[in-house]
């Protein structure tokens, strides 16, 4: 009422609307509303005080009575639409707004306010809430990233730092270390470290899903980082993944980080990520861990000591071999490429994807979950490693008869056979070696006691066709004798280009001319 009052006073006096609408906070609608309602009970600017103290009394009635009509009203058609209102809230981004919009398109005008208390009445949210879950010793722990700024690496470029913190989850036993990365292998080495501040490993570990731990989050059936699942199955610990945006399913660890944040980097400066780090674990050690936790009511350090040391899974008596997973296709040549390197697999799986575990001394290719090959790793660059028993047949025979077994075979075989083969191989071509390979295969269709009588035939006509050899064994000609066949070649030229002596002929020339 005194707003109302206040109103019509600086009207009286020719105060403009913006005017009372700053000194009041009201709109300047609003003002009009409060004038147009006051002459109704005959308001004017020549009114005097006490005719300007009823007139407001009775236009804050009528105020009254019309905002309480409007809201009945408003809430009576929401009423006769509840069940369409709360359909519509059941669905997925639905929003107060977006409610209005609907009733709007239904014929129904009521204000975004009366839509918020009708509502906040009748479909009221419960409140937000945790559960206090006990955790044995030993059964928990809890990992989470958190960003803390830029530290210097070891060459002194500033790069981005995250905090990761390990807490347990009965002792709240803390482990936390800085880190630039949070790739596969950095998010398992991190975990290794912690295993080994500790002295063993919790059975099961709590992790939000971020890519290093979860590849595909699911509530039900998250697909899991292949690296960290090794991890998981070398040392023993179950993962097990929080609900999506649901910090609180973990938040020993949550609160962990904050602390990282207030205690660690706060007002404080290190010369690199490695003095932070030397930092980190001494306040694990013996800061933090000393001082009493609200939660349980004594020292992290006592309860771990204690309680839980001894209920911590063993750790592995050998070391763990590092994996990284990739994906890599197979190309035409048999081989995928990993690390600038190139490793060979079985010909079935040329044109397609497969999985590639990176380990430190193995590559190791997969296919639909199912090995397929592993070959020792190389840390060069541009290097082939090849397992020729993953070429066809046809291919196998080509790079497995060099020039000079073909040689070694065809001795085997005769003089004949041998001197062909030397002829094929002798210009140190791709054709020759092929053609040296196709010859000596007729032994196995023919025998090799054929194969050497056709060479011996062919090569007594200085005739190396491979077209050539193959008719005379199918057409039956190499056993046709060859005593009088030889492949050597006479010193003296005169002893097979003539009979007769060269004077021989020039003495009968002379004769018959004469």
């Amino acid at each position: 009422m005194t707003t109302v009052r206040e109103v019509l006073y600086q009207h009286t006096k020719k105060v403009s609307s913006r005017n009372i609408a700053k000194a009041f906070k009201i709109s300047r609608t609003t003002i009009r509303k409060y004038i147009q309602l006051a002459r109704a009970h005959g308001y004017s600017t020549g009114v005097n005080d006490k005719e300007l103290q009823e007139i407001a009394i009775k236009t804050e009635k009528s105020l009254y009575q019309t905002t309480n009509s409007s809201k009945a009203t408003a809430m009576t058609s929401l009423l006769e639409n509840k069940d369409l209102i709360k359909n519509w809230l059941s669905e997925s981004n639905m929003t107060h707004t977006q409610v209005q919009r609907l009733l709007t398109a239904e014929g129904i005008v009521v204000s975004e306010r009366s839509i918020n208390r009708f509502i906040q009445k009748h479909f009221p949210e419960l409140p937000k809430y945790t559960v206090h879950l006990l955790t044995e010793p030993g059964k928990e722990g809890q990992v989470d990233f958190g960003y803390v700024g830029m530290m210097k690496d070891k060459s002194g470029k500033s790069r981005k730092t995250y905090a990761f913190v390990m807490t347990l989850s009965h002792s709240r036993y803390r482990y936390v270390e800085f880190v630039f990365t949070q790739d596969q292998i950095t998010w398992a080495q991190i975990h290794i470290n912690a295993f080994q501040f500790f002295g063993g490993v919790p059975a099961r570990i709590i992790l939000d899903n971020l890519k290093a731990g979860v590849i595909k989050p699911d509530i039900y059936d998250p697909t899991l980082n292949e690296t960290y699942s090794e991890l998981s199955r070398f040392y023993g610990f179950a993962i097990d993944p929080a609900k999506t945006y649901k910090p609180e399913h973990k938040g020993k660890v949550e609160r962990s980080v904050r602390i990282v944040k207030e205690q660690l980097i706060a007002g404080k400066s290190y010369s690199d990520v490695s003095c932070a780090n030397i930092a980190a674990a001494k306040w694990c050690r013996s800061e933090i861990s000393h001082r009493i936790c609200s939660s349980i009511g004594k020292k992290p350090i006592d309860v771990f000591n204690q309680e839980e040391k001894d209920r911590l899974l063993y750790l592995p008596s050998t070391s763990f071999d590092m994996p990284e997973w990739s994906v890599a296709k197979v190309h035409r040549d048999h081989h995928f490429v990993v690390k600038g390197n190139f490793y060979s697999v079985p010909t079935r799986h040329i044109g397609k994807e497969i999985n590639v575990r990176i380990g430190l001394k193995t590559i190791s290719a997969y296919y639909k979950h199912k090995i397929i090959k592993t070959h020792p790793r190389d840390y060069g660059k541009g290097q082939w490693i090849t397992d020729s028993k993953d070429y066809p047949e046809s291919a196998l025979y080509y790079l497995e008869n060099t020039p000079a077994i073909c040689l070694e075979s065809a001795e085997a075989i005769g003089v004949a056979t041998h001197k062909i083969i030397q002829y094929c191989v002798k210009a140190g071509t791709r054709v020759g070696l092929r053609k040296a390979q196709a010859i000596l295969r007729l032994a196995e269709k023919y025998s090799k006691k054929r194969l050497e009588a056709a060479c011996l035939r062919a090569s007594s006509y200085d005739n190396y066709n491979y077209n050539s050899l193959s008719n005379i064994l199918s057409n039956g000609l190499d056993k046709i004798k060859t005593n009088h066949l030889s492949i050597d070649k006479p010193k003296n030229p005169d002893e097979s280009a003539y009979v007769r002596s060269s004077e021989e002929y020039v003495s009968d020339m002379r004769v018959n001319y004469a």
